[in-house]
């Protein structure tokens, strides 16, 4: 299923749908599972995904800057005092893949050299056919 934002007109968020969602955070994004916490059939968890998708992102975008801090604090505390017999090396990417994600960390670009080759041919002129007519 594509979670991709689209352009959507917004719609009113219900209160069922406002328990799935809270369902579907508070479980770890179990869909099924919050769909039927929430009072929906199994079935639902699909279309409720789909329709939902464009809130789900911007929910789990504001986790993850949340967590930004806590990954902030972290890198600092390991520049304090490293150790890497206690995983702080796992550690130290976690919260730089976590940085990089909400647009705090490093900055990629990419470059793409795209050569067009365009030959162009000069064909001589037509000669003339005259016909007797």
């Amino acid at each position: 299923m594509n979670l991709l934002p689209e352009k959507r007109k917004s719609t009113k968020i219900s209160e069922k749908e406002e328990l799935f969602l809270q369902n579907l955070f508070e479980n770890g994004g179990q869909v099924v599972a919050a769909a039927e916490n929430a009072g929906y059939t199994k079935g639902s968890a699909g279309y409720l995904r789909s329709k939902l998708a464009d809130e789900i992102i911007k929910r789990s975008k504001s986790v993850l800057a949340s967590a930004s801090v806590k990954a902030t604090n972290r890198l600092i505390s390991m520049i304090d005092t490293p150790q890497v017999e206690r995983g702080d090396d796992v550690r130290l990417k976690a919260a730089e893949s976590l940085l990089n994600r909400v647009g705090l960390g490093r900055e990629e670009t990419h470059n793409h050299n795209v050569q067009a080759l365009h030959g162009v041919v000069l064909l001589p002129p037509k000669k003339g056919i005259e016909v007797n007519g």
